[in-house]
């Protein structure tokens, strides 16, 4: 029986909600394409006439999923009695719930659940990978050292609730981003695969994109998933559309809309990472007096952040529309991983002063001086 106040329970409740919001949003998916190829007229269809119901349930899972996952974080404020983001065990489930927060805004942003047809099909897909992408970080997260301890001296501070929040609503919302430009590159290559004539781009001039699905395993099972696991889902989903009436015409309309979609994407996200850098910069002058001290972990989120400042400049100043400005919110969605995940793997990470989520690392203080009053 799950113990109510447990923290640990209500991450596995959040997973269970998430498991089951995801194969309800990839049902509702399937039925949406399977409608719009066959025609809402056969009676060969007329059974998944409802499947505009199920794209509800699916949001409204994601919400029940957002509400569990808010109610760990409190629990566990409860148990640790501070904010919960010190070690990996707790920084990741915040990440969870910011995704799913980010998923709802944008769905209301951008009125993804008033659309039609394929758009609709499509948008429903976008939701279930997203939903399974929590269910697989969720999973790893339980796997984690579960001990919670006392803050060190620097993270004694009003900055740490704000910053991290900040820097987890950032960086779950572009992981968000780079799925939907990773998705749009992976049906553009299926295509050309299955309708080379028609389309007019076929598959050998995109061969860099199964070449990048194969490139993301590099970086273990995260980048299995949003690699291969994900370009073989929309290999599944055009097959399946291919053989409708129509094939895969509905996906030009997607084309023509997916910049502006993942522009929207970037415009919710974009405040979020600013905002936690220079929190970071304020923070480090209280806990250390000095605003930038070049620490490896400084430098990581700087370079992400520039990733996302040049996509903005080379959009109205070069002019970098469409398919040019996905590929580079793509590569920000990596530089944002290498800095949240892969960043205590690296040589540099070893001297670094950002080591709180590490359980195993005493916290290094060396640089701290005591404030005046």
């Amino acid at each position: 029986m799950i113990e109510i106040y447990s923290y640990r329970d209500l991450l596995r409740l959040t997973l269970w909600f998430a498991a089951s919001t995801g194969g309800v949003a990839l049902l509702a998916s399937l039925c949406g394409f399977f409608v719009s190829f066959r025609g809402r007229a056969s009676a060969e269809t007329a059974k998944f006439q409802r499947w505009p119901s199920l794209s509800k349930i699916a949001l409204w899972g994601c919400g029940v999923s957002l509400v569990a996952s808010i109610l760990a974080m409190c629990i566990r404020y409860i148990e640790v009695r501070h904010w919960p983001a010190q070690s990996m065990y707790e920084v990741v489930p915040l990440g969870v719930t910011a995704g799913f927060l980010s998923i709802l805004v944008l769905f209301k942003v951008l009125g993804l659940s008033r659309l039609q047809g394929a758009a609709r099909a499509f948008s429903d897909l976008f939701l279930g990978l997203i939903m399974f992408g929590g269910v697989a970080i969720l999973a790893w997260v339980l796997r984690l050292d579960p001990t919670g301890r006392a803050l060190p001296p620097a993270l004694q501070s009003y900055w740490f609730s704000t910053h991290i929040t900040a820097y987890m609503f950032g960086y779950f919302t572009f992981f968000i981003a780079a799925l939907a430009a990773w998705l749009h590159f992976s049906f553009r290559f299926w295509r050309g695969v299955l309708d080379p004539v028609s389309y007019g781009k076929p598959w050998k001039s995109q061969i860099w994109i199964p070449a990048l699905a194969a490139g993301l395993a590099i970086f273990g099972a995260p980048g299995i998933l949003m690699g291969p696991a994900v370009f073989l889902v929309a290999g599944v989903f055009s097959a399946f559309t291919f053989m409708g009436k129509g094939g895969m015409a509905w996906f030009d309309s997607w084309e023509d809309g997916a910049d502006r979609f993942t522009w929207l994407i970037f415009v919710v996200g974009f405040p979020f990472l600013t905002a936690g850098l220079i929190q970071g910069g304020l923070w480090a002058q209280d806990a250390w007096a000095i605003y930038w001290g070049w620490d490896s972990k400084e430098v990581s989120a700087l370079i992400s952040w520039l990733f996302y400042l040049i996509y903005l400049h080379l959009r109205y100043v070069a002019g970098w529309r469409g398919e040019k400005g996905m590929f580079v919110l793509l590569m920000g969605g990596v530089s944002v991983y290498i800095t949240f995940q892969l960043f205590g793997l690296l040589p540099a990470s070893q001297s670094s002063l950002h080591r709180y989520t590490d359980m195993e690392v005493v916290p290094a203080e060396g640089m701290m001086e005591p404030q005046s009053p």
